[in-house]
């Protein structure tokens, strides 16, 4: 779902036990569904989407990038916005769309972050990565630590500059089959006797191996045999092929940022 804003907010409300008050415990609701987002201890202190508006329109002020979209994941145990990043980006001479992300969850599964969505405009393959440098815990005094992201936007630049340097130097890398090939066999969790022939393949296994690799050989012949072709060859499976059970903007969270993240965790490791 994306949308031009959240419409909703958070509730906090006691758990009763025969018919007593939990003290230790508490849940997280919407208000406007009453769908359960979080059970959590009562020293979990929430982010809402109030405040999460009201950081993003100031980040949207600080830095002049319009605000693109929000969305949700999971129901609304996640939020998301979006702000366009004016200052034009290209790797190895090809264009991207980029933004800004600013993300918040109600399920404790991550606290208030910052990172990066971008696109590559030539195939609109799409690439998203967590700063863990501007991530904040939802702790006692996380909305002041909130308050210094929003002092903090350098920092945001220069994890944006470092990452698609990082892209800059895979174009550098050149790389053969085994290196596509252990790629392919880390993210279908091949086991070393699927490895070795000794177990047969699923074919739902076979079916992955495939699309995978026709994916990364669509992007190699277009970018060369490099490390930053075998990375675009994941995104673009994970953008265009891979059915994702929930869909985010930009692919920021779920399966699809996980194989994203561990890609480009491997081919940065070969830089």
């Amino acid at each position: 779902m994306e949308s031009n804003t959240l419409s909703w907010d958070i509730v906090e409300k006691p758990i009763f036990s025969n018919d007593t008050v939990l003290t230790s415990h508490k849940a997280i609701f919407r208000n406007d569904t009453n769908k359960l987002l979080n059970v959590t201890k009562q020293s979990y202190t929430p982010t809402s989407n109030e405040r999460f508006l009201e950081v993003v329109e100031r980040m949207n002020e600080i830095t002049g990038f319009p605000i693109r979209c929000y969305d949700e994941f999971e129901g609304g145990k996640k939020v998301l916005a979006f702000l366009e990043c004016t200052e034009p980006i290209k790797v190895s001479g090809y264009d991207f769309t980029d933004y800004m992300l600013i993300g918040n969850s109600h399920d404790s599964s991550t606290g208030f972050f910052i990172g990066n969505s971008s696109m590559m405009i030539r195939c609109k393959n799409r690439f998203s990565k967590i700063f863990r440098q501007l991530q904040i815990h939802h702790t006692k005094n996380h909305d002041q630590k909130i308050e210094g992201l929003l002092k903090n936007f350098e920092t945001y630049m220069q994890q944006r500059q470092l990452l698609f340097s990082k892209m800059e130097e895979m174009q550098n890398v050149e790389i053969d089959e085994s290196i596509k090939t252990a790629l392919v066999e880390r993210l279908v969790r091949m086991s070393e006797e699927e490895k070795l022939g000794n177990e047969e393949l699923t074919s739902r296994k076979k079916n992955l191996i495939t699309n995978i690799n026709t994916c990364i050989e669509k992007e190699c012949i277009v970018l060369g045999d490099t490390a930053f072709g075998l990375v675009q060859g994941i995104t673009n499976f994970t953008t265009h092929v891979r059915r994702n059970r929930e869909n985010v903007f930009g692919n920021v969270l779920g399966g699809a940022a996980r194989i994203n993240e561990e890609a480009f965790r491997f081919c940065e490791a070969w830089v």
